[in-house]
């Protein structure tokens, strides 16, 4: 998001920055519309390599989910976006099995998945909805004060993540 800040602070004379977007409607803290949003948000992706990571050592963090089965990258963003967001994973050295794109990041819920990790709160309160799939919420300014979730388990860092899928797996995540 620090890249889409940018092209909006340059385009509207703002002074957005990552923490300013505290709800998951960040166009309308952003005051432009949400086509426009999604469309900075694809610009952005276009200009993959100003992306950070969200942490240091990313690679080694999601290589370490491995062990636990398989880890595809999921995401709801637009078909043009496919190929940079690949580009930036494989520069990254960014480990997975597959790279699935759904239509909307709504859809990402019918996936068959048992874990999903995202920062989306959207996301964990549809799969918290009678079923026994799990979610690990990685926190971010839209994201601070869902309100509690069966079934989904928040985490601050990615070195978190590994012990959470763990206990998961484990049945002991309850």
């Amino acid at each position: 998001m620090a890249p889409v800040c940018k092209m909006v602070n340059r385009r509207h004379s703002t002074h957005f920055d990552v923490s300013s977007l505290d709800r998951w409607n960040a166009w309308e803290i952003l005051r432009i519309t949400k086509d426009e949003f999604f469309r900075t948000l694809d610009g952005a992706w276009f200009a993959w390599r100003t992306i950070p990571p969200t942490e240091e050592h990313l690679a080694e963090k999601v290589g370490r989910l491995l062990e636990f089965g398989k880890v595809d990258i999921v995401t709801g963003r637009s078909l043009e976006t496919h190929a940079p967001a690949n580009a930036w994973l494989k520069e990254r050295g960014i480990p997975f099995n597959s790279f699935v794109r759904t239509e909307s990041g709504k859809d990402k819920a019918k996936l068959n998945y048992d874990v999903f990790i995202d920062d989306s709160p959207e996301l964990m309160s549809q799969l918290s909805s009678g079923s026994s799939r799990h979610g690990i919420l990685y926190t971010q300014p839209w994201n601070r004060d869902p309100p509690g979730i069966p079934h989904v388990y928040r985490v601050n860092s990615w070195d978190q993540i590994p012990d959470v899928v763990h206990k998961i797996v484990n049945g002991r995540a309850d």
